[in-house]
C-alpha cells in the first residue's frame, strides 16, 4: 500500500518545513479535530523543503529548493507499514529553485520555479516518468517577475502570482493566469494592494486568494481577494497579528488557513482566517516548527 496514512483523516493539516528538527526539513501535521500534531516525514531529502501538495490517492507532494543539498527537486512522501518513505518523482534538469507545486485534474504535476529559464517558469512534470516540460516561462524583463505560487482553478486553467526581487524600481507584482495548453499568460490584476505576493489558492467561490508578504500600511501583510474575471482587488484581512504570512491553504468550510513565521512572539504560526470578516484566530503556534513554507489540507475521500 502507498497511500497516506488513515491516522491523517480529512481536515489534517500539513505543513512543510524547510529547516524544522535541527535542519532536517519536514512535514508537519495537525489534525482541529483533535488537537494531535507530529511529524508526518522529516531529514532524508527533505532539508530545504519548499511547496505542498497532496495527489488524488493521498500521497504527499513536496519541492526542495536547489540551494540545499541535492539540488531543485520534487519528492513524493507515502506510507508503507506506518512509516512514511520518500522517493525522487523530478530533479535538476529545469527544476532550479522550486518554489510550489500543484496537481491538475488529470494527475500530472505543476512546479513553480523562480529562477528556471533565468526568468523563472511553470513546468509540468509527469507523475510516472518524472519527464519535465517547460509549459510558460516569465516575461523578458531587466528584473523579470518571478512565480511564487500557483494553483488550478475549476477549469484547469492554472494561476500564479509573480513579483520581482529587491531591485531599486520593481515591476508591479502581477496575478497571472496560464493556458493548460498553450502555456498563454493573461494578466489578471496587477499593482493596487500587491507588494509581495508569495502563494495562491482558488476559494469554494471560485474567487483567487493571494497572501502577500508585505501588503497594506506598516507591511504586515496580508490577504487579498481577486475577482478572476474583472481582476478587482478586495482586502480580506490586514494587519493584526501578521507579520510575514507565508502561505495560504482552504479548510473544508471555505476558512482560510495562513502561516506566518514571525508573528506573534516571533513563532512560527498558523492562523485561521474567516474569509467574510477577516477575523484572525491562531490555530497552532510554536515548535517543533522552525520555517513554514507550505500548508495543505487533507480533503474528503
Amino acid at each position: 500500500m502507498t497511500t497516506t496514512d488513515r491516522r491523517l483523516p480529512a481536515g489534517t493539516v500539513l505543513l512543510s518545513d524547510s529547516s524544522t528538527f535541527g535542519c532536517q526539513g519536514g512535514v508537519h501535521f495537525f489534525d482541529p479535530a483533535t488537537g494531535l500534531r507530529g511529524f508526518f516525514a522529516m531529514g532524508g531529502d527533505l532539508v530545504g523543503a519548499t511547496g505542498i501538495a497532496l495527489e488524488a490517492d493521498g500521497n504527499v507532494l513536496v519541492t526542495k529548493d536547489r540551494h540545499h543539498p541535492g539540488g531543485g527537486t520534487l519528492l513524493r512522501l507515502f506510507r508503507v507499514d506506518g512509516s512514511t518513505k520518500q522517493t525522487v518523482v523530478s530533479s535538476e534538469g529545469s527544476l532550479v529553485s522550486p518554489i510550489a507545486v500543484a496537481v491538475e485534474g488529470d494527475g500530472n504535476i505543476l512546479v513553480a520555479d523562480l529562477f528556471s529559464k533565468g526568468m523563472g517558469a511553470v513546468i509540468r512534470i509527469d507523475p510516472v516518468t518524472g519527464e519535465q516540460t517547460v509549459l510558460s516561462v516569465g516575461e523578458s524583463r531587466t528584473d523579470p517577475l518571478r512565480p511564487c505560487g500557483l494553483c488550478v482553478e475549476a477549469d484547469g486553467s492554472i494561476v500564479i502570482v509573480e513579483q520581482a526581487g529587491p531591485v531599486p524600481e520593481p515591476p508591479a507584482p502581477q496575478v497571472v493566469r496560464i493556458d493548460p495548453v498553450s502555456g498563454a499568460r493573461t494578466v489578471i490584476s496587477s499593482g493596487g494592494s500587491l507588494r509581495s505576493p508569495v502563494d495562491v489558492v482558488i476559494d469554494h467561490h471560485g474567487n483567487i486568494v493571494v497572501v502577500d508578504a508585505n501588503a497594506f500600511e506598516g507591511f504586515a501583510g496580508g490577504v487579498i481577494k481577486v475577482d478572476p474575471v474583472s481582476g478587482r482587488q478586495t482586502t480580506v484581512t490586514s494587519g493584526g497579528s501578521f507579520d510575514t504570512p507565508a502561505a495560504i491553504a482552504v479548510e473544508a468550510d471555505g476558512t482560510l488557513l495562513v502561516t506566518d513565521n514571525k508573528a506573534l512572539t516571533r513563532e512560527p504560526t498558523v492562523f485561521r482566517v474567516d474569509p467574510a470578516t477577516g477575523d484572525q484566530r491562531v490555530l497552532i503556534m510554536g515548535p517543533p516548527f522552525t520555517s513554514l513554507s507550505g500548508v495543505r489540507v487533507v480533503p474528503a475521500g
